[in-house]
């Protein structure tokens, strides 16, 4: 299923939800983004997979919405969607320093 999607995964896209409201006043949205992308670490799909077969403490995180997760997507996942991310982040992965795989 990995392949079939050619997806590139995202390791701490999210480091930005939790600085987000500190830095907010201080930031215009393009800065915010930059921000968040120096610190994201791109994954591969094979990388993705390494990790998984090694059994790395790694929260893998579905942002695409309800239907397509329930008709696929990588076993173990935690679906968020993108429209609500922000606000059930924090109750659904409450570890601020935990590794999340974003796709």
């Amino acid at each position: 299923m990995l392949k079939k999607h050619g997806i590139l995964l995202l390791a701490a896209v999210f480091v930005m939800v939790s600085a987000f409201a500190a830095h907010a006043g201080d930031l215009t949205p393009e800065q915010l983004v930059a921000d968040a992308k120096a610190k994201t670490e791109k994954v591969s799909v094979h990388e993705l997979k390494s990790m998984m077969d090694r059994g790395e403490d790694i929260i893998i995180l579905d942002v695409r919405d309800k239907e397509e997760f329930e008709k696929e997507h990588i076993k173990g996942a935690i679906n968020i969607s993108r429209g609500t991310l922000e606000f059930l982040v924090q109750n659904k992965i409450p570890d601020k320093n935990a590794r999340i795989i974003v796709y």
